[in-house]
Parts: structure tokens; sequence; C-alpha cells
């Protein structure tokens, strides 16, 4: 009898400890899961950017391309990215070159106060595509 109640109340003290490492461990995988799905948006809108341009024949209406993509793209992602900043090098838009788009997305990390990170994150999405070889000059 006398080993039976040396146990009493060690379910509730390792209940104790564990759950505040359990709470930690959910707030690491809630900001990774954040932090990546935000690299993967940034990935995807500056491919659709860089796209986008490379179909335009000037690089005013590149540019407009780019970032009209860029926004609609974003803002039908959700809450992934609260802020971003385009680039977009273009080379003139000959036929065969290339046109880059580079996206800094601002992920926002403020609520999860449980870790000690910063209030935001700022990732980037970089893409390359090929303007066509065949299209006719403008």
């Amino acid at each position: 009898m006398r080993r039976r109640d040396s146990q009493r109340g060690s379910m509730a003290l390792e209940l104790t400890v564990l759950t505040p490492l359990l709470l930690l461990f959910a707030l690491l995988m809630i900001l990774a899961g954040r932090v990546t799905r935000a690299e993967a948006t940034a990935d995807e809108v500056a491919h659709s950017a860089a796209r986008a341009a490379s179909l335009e024949r000037t690089p005013d209406r590149a540019e407009a391309a780019a970032a009209s993509v860029a926004a609609s793209a974003l803002d039908s992602q959700g809450l992934a990215c609260s802020d971003y900043d385009l680039r977009l090098e273009h080379g003139g838009l000959s036929a065969g070159g290339a046109v880059t788009a580079v996206l800094a997305c601002r992920v926002d990390l403020g609520d999860l106060s449980g870790l000690d990170v910063p209030g935001s994150h700022t990732v980037e999405g970089e893409s390359t595509v090929v303007v066509d070889t065949f299209r006719g000059r403008p």
C-alpha cells in the first residue's frame, strides 16, 4: 500500500509542468506555418507578376500589369502578407530577354506574444520569366 501513496499527485504535477511546454510548442508551429506560408505566397505572387509583365509590350505597361496582378493575388491569399514591396527588372522587354520580379512581404507575428519574436518578419520571393522569343515587335 505504501508504494501507491508515494505517487499520489504526480499526475497533476506532470500536467502542470507539461502544459506550458505544449503551449510553447503550439505557438512555434503557428510561427513556422505563417513564415512558410508567406514564403510560398511571395514566390507565387512574384512568378505571377513576372509572367504578367513579360506579356506586355512596353515597360510602363509591364510595371502596371505586374503591380495589378500582385495586388489581386495578395488580396486573394488572405492574411499571409500584410505589407509588400514589388520590384521589377525587365531590361526593356526585348524578345528573348527576361523579366525578374522580386516581392518583399511582411508577415505579422505580433499576436504570438508567448514567444519572444519581433512584431513582423520580412520574406522575399523572386521569379524570372523569359520574354517570348518569337513575338512581334511593339
